[in-house]
């Protein structure tokens, strides 16, 4: 191989006195090898490397890039008694070397293969980086330099430069580097990161954000260029989120706005101090309001991006409606009921294990509760951060933080060791999927990896990736309600689809008082705890037969239960759920509502049935007092004690 470089150059690599005869030093320096002057040239003949086996020059290579370095170390070594006068081989001892911080003899071996090579470009390439581990910036400059001279189109010795100057706090010269770098390959992640790092120096924070979030999406989670870039862009973000808080708030106003036209009817924003979740929705039309609420929990810096992630599900349903397609999700006693037969042997495992039988069975309702929201949910919520994405430029930042933050509740609720070990495993496996497919809506949006934090196997990893890529067929060109659609496939394919039903609302709207009651066979009145079909059904046919127009039939129907409940229990221990339901009562109860709770009850009861059970537990404890309780139910309990005993 003929090597020609100028004398000035070789000189300059080389080191040699430039005050002594450089050609007699040249000539000194090759004198093992054939070397002569033509001109102002030294022209250098040698061997290199490449006469070796090329699957012995290969496997080398692999093991340097398998990061087995003590091996391909030893392998080199092997080979250089036959090859030392090779430049790539001294290269590839040198690169070893420098890998394993050795730099005293990386240096030795990098500067015999520039000696055989002068443009050996990867040598000349590793030793600027060497020069700057070593904290010589001239001198890592002059060895980069000489790299581009022979390549004009190494990004990456173009982006160490770049980094050299930026540390140099020369940021203009610093940009124009990595800018080069990519003009080359613009997918190469230190150059972007280099820009990142630049713009955040000169407190441009939004375009550093830009860059960091970039860099995530090119890199890999396990390198440190990714974590580089998670720090810089999690930084810029909440230094950004500080400065945009009134601009978001204006942004949620004007969303609300529009969806007050869009659905007709005002939306209230109300602080709500103990609200269980930063952020709320309420429909009117589902709780028979004339307005709809927004309610937020605090002024948290993330709460304007739950916001508007909130009034956007009311986008949807605007949209949906619009095409008469809008579902309402529900669920009813044989929903429930199917769910807690599944997982009937893990409530008696957990009864074996000494936990109260009330707390497992509010556990198990807890259970139900959760998975059928998350399996509502997932699907809508990831088409409603695509729109705060498209439409809302000045939130990505907030919701880069938002997202990031629900991701690792995500993680901890399906990996948490005592978590994990006290809930079926058929459950944390369908949680950990659905919440997979956000980490990967995640991903693809801002580039953060965090679907290996969650731990998953195989096969959950596969469904994840199967449903999210289910959702981007949709994602584009989404018609209103196709939403619905997908989650119809992914509780079919998680095997949940039995835990709730959809009702289309334009049906459920049109049916009257007298159909609905109809139905009771399938939810009669919102009983939350499963009971035998045909007691349901024989107690159904009862209420019908017996009552009269003024009587209260759902009431009825639950004392039946209470008066199940209660039978067999002291009249001692009636009273005290009779004082609880009093403690209860103290603060009010609505008919209308759901969810309320009492410790000796092991369920969770709407309204009507809370008042039938209290009403109850009085009249069996306290006869006496039942006028105190201001409740016109005496008929309902009188014909509930007459279907029960069987009179």
């Amino acid at each position: 191989m003929t090597i020609t470089i100028p004398i000035s150059e070789l000189s300059q690599l080389l080191g040699l006195d430039t005050d002594q005869d450089v050609v007699e030093q040249i000539k000194s320096t090759y004198s093992d090898v054939d070397v002569s002057i033509v001109d102002d040239d030294a022209v250098i003949e040698i061997d290199d490397i490449f006469s070796l086996d090329e699957q012995v020059y290969q496997h080398l290579i692999k093991l340097c890039d398998q990061g087995r370095f003590d091996k391909a170390l030893t392998k080199a070594l092997g080979l250089y008694e036959d090859f030392k006068l090779s430049s790539e081989l001294n290269r590839i001892i040198g690169q070893i070397y420098f890998m394993q911080s050795s730099l005293s003899k990386s240096e030795d071996y990098l500067i015999e293969a520039l000696r055989l090579n002068p443009k050996n470009h990867h040598a000349l390439l590793l030793m600027g980086n060497l020069q700057h581990t070593k904290q010589d910036l001239d001198a890592a400059l002059t060895y980069w330099h000489s790299a581009l001279r022979y390549n004009a189109d190494d990004f990456i010795a173009l982006s160490n430069i770049g980094s050299s100057l930026a540390k140099a706090n020369k940021f203009e010269e610093a940009q124009a580097f990595f800018e080069q770098s990519l003009a080359v390959n613009p997918k190469f992640d230190n150059a972007h990161l280099g820009l990142g790092m630049l713009a955040y120096h000169t407190d441009d924070y939004p375009k550093a954000f830009e860059y960091a979030t970039k860099t995530l999406k090119l890199s890999d989670y396990r390198s440190e260029v990714y974590h580089n870039a998670l720090n810089l862009g999690m930084s810029v973000a909440k230094a950004i989120t500080k400065t945009k808080v009134s601009i978001l708030e204006d942004e949620v106003k004007v969303l609300q706005h529009q969806l007050e036209q869009a659905s007709g009817k005002p939306i209230e924003v109300q602080l709500v101090d103990d609200l269980s979740q930063p952020a709320k929705i309420i429909i009117a039309e589902y709780h028979q309001k004339e307005k709809h609420q927004l309610l937020y929990k605090s002024e948290d810096l993330l709460v304007p991006h739950l916001m508007l992630h909130e009034l956007y599900h009311l986008q949807l349903i605007c949209d949906a409606r619009s095409v008469e397609q809008n579902y309402i999700f529900t669920s009813d006693q044989e929903n429930e009921k199917q769910f807690w037969k599944r997982y009937d042997k893990y409530k008696q495992s957990m009864i074996k294990k000494g936990l109260p039988e009330a707390q497992v069975d509010q556990l198990i309702n807890s259970l139900f509760q959760g998975l059928n929201s998350q399996a509502y949910n997932t699907p809508i919520d990831l088409f409603i951060e695509d729109l705060i994405y498209k439409n809302h430029p000045d939130a990505r930042v907030v919701q880069f933080l938002s997202l990031y933050n629900l991701n690792k509740t995500g993680i901890e609720a399906t990996t948490n060791s005592d978590i994990v070990s006290s809930l079926p495993k058929s459950i944390i496996s369908k949680s950990k999927i659905l919440n997979l497919v956000n980490a990967l809506h995640y991903k693809d949006l801002y580039g953060v990896d965090m679907v290996s934090e969650f731990k998953a196997s195989k096969v959950e990893l596969s469904e994840a990736k199967a449903f999210f890529e289910e959702f981007q067929d949709y994602r584009d060109d989404k018609a209103p309600a196709e939403e619905y659609e997908i989650l119809e496939h992914w509780a079919e394919d998680l095997n949940i689809h039995s835990y709730f039903d959809f009702v289309l609302e334009r049906q459920s709207a049109d049916k009257t008082a007298d159909e609905v009651l109809d139905e009771v066979n399938d939810d009669p009145f919102g009983l939350n705890s499963p009971e035998p079909e045909e007691q349901v059904k024989a107690r159904t046919k009862f209420i019908e037969t017996h009552s009269t127009e003024d009587t209260n039939k759902a009431v009825t129907f639950h004392m039946m239960s209470a008066l199940e409940f209660f039978r067999g229990k002291s009249k001692d221990e009636v009273k005290s759920i009779a004082m609880e339901f009093a403690t209860l009562g103290m603060t009010g109860i609505d008919p209308k509502k759901k969810n309320y709770e009492v410790p000796s009850v092991p369920k969770v009861m709407t309204g009507y049935q809370t008042l039938a059970y209290y009403y109850v537990s009085w009249a069996i404890a306290m006869p006496e007092m039942l006028g105190q309780l201001g409740m016109p139910f005496e008929k309902e309990f009188l014909l509930a004690k007459r279907m029960v005993s069987g009179a």
